[in-house]
């Protein structure tokens, strides 16, 4: 069966879940360390369309994420001391058409934020202890440029692939029982923001299956596919390695001739 993206994959870290996940305003932070930053894990679904080789020609196929996981790392951020989001890795086990494949690639994460009419009561600290408020969230995150590095080990590509996917979903805000009344000025009410679940859109491409004619100067070298998917947190996941596991993809060394 012919893989139509095959990742050859290596052994993955973990990170020890200690600094809690809290969001804060847009600012550069400059270097840090990922030491206490939690690995926030996602169990990851979706379904659409893709280019796909049937014998000696290419046909429009059914795209199904049938297992899938995304794992969002954070470093330390010394302005704030808190952690920041910018990078991750995404596994899954994909069909496209009749030909299904394991998939790891590295991500890079542009979006990542929370708004709502409940931001500025918490950001002033005036809510009530013992209390959850919901906040909306937006996701966005792309593949990464080149090899995908995994604590050291390379993670390569034996066929390019490069994807886009956005998401809207929602956060909750458990403000601690510390006090009574509002939090501010009577004292400190510590927030401990959870995800919930995020669905939204994907679209990449990867490397040409086969010949096809076009209606540009130059016929492109890829092929495309699309679709919807949706994002569910997993608390219990605080790993880069459990991701994988979640998705049911190996992450040791394997032979990618088949």
């Amino acid at each position: 069966m012919k893989k139509l993206m095959i990742v050859a994959a290596a052994v993955a870290m973990s990170f020890a879940g200690e600094a809690a996940l809290q969001p804060q305003e847009c600012l550069n932070c400059g270097g840090g360390s990922s030491a206490g930053c939690d690995v926030v894990v996602f169990k990851v679904t979706g379904s659409g369309k893709a280019v796909v080789a049937k014998d000696d020609y290419k046909e429009v196929k059914s795209l199904k994420i049938k297992k899938g996981a995304l794992a969002l790392t954070g470093e330390l951020c010394e302005a704030t001391g808190i952690c920041c989001y910018s990078e991750g890795y995404f596994f899954a086990k994909i069909k496209a058409g009749k030909a299904s494949f394991d998939m790891a690639s590295a991500l890079e994460l542009g979006v990542w934020s929370v708004f709502g009419k409940n931001l500025d009561k918490i950001r002033t600290g005036d809510v009530k202890p013992g209390k959850t408020y919901k906040l909306d969230s937006a996701l966005y995150v792309s593949s990464a440029a080149g090899d995908t590095e995994v604590d050291g080990d390379t993670v390569v590509d034996a066929e390019s692939i490069e994807f886009y996917a956005s998401a809207f979903g929602t956060v909750n805000v458990k403000i601690s029982k510390g006090t009574s009344g509002t939090c501010n000025p009577k004292g400190p009410c510590d927030p401990t923001y959870t995800p919930k679940s995020y669905s939204g859109w994907f679209v990449g491409k990867y490397a040409c299956l086969g010949e096809e004619d076009c209606f540009l100067c130059d016929c492109a070298n890829t092929d495309v596919f699309g679709g919807t998917w949706k994002a569910t947190y997993q608390k219990s996941k605080t790993s880069i390695a459990a991701a994988a596991r979640l998705a049911g993809v190996s992450i040791a060394d394997e032979d990618d001739e088949d």
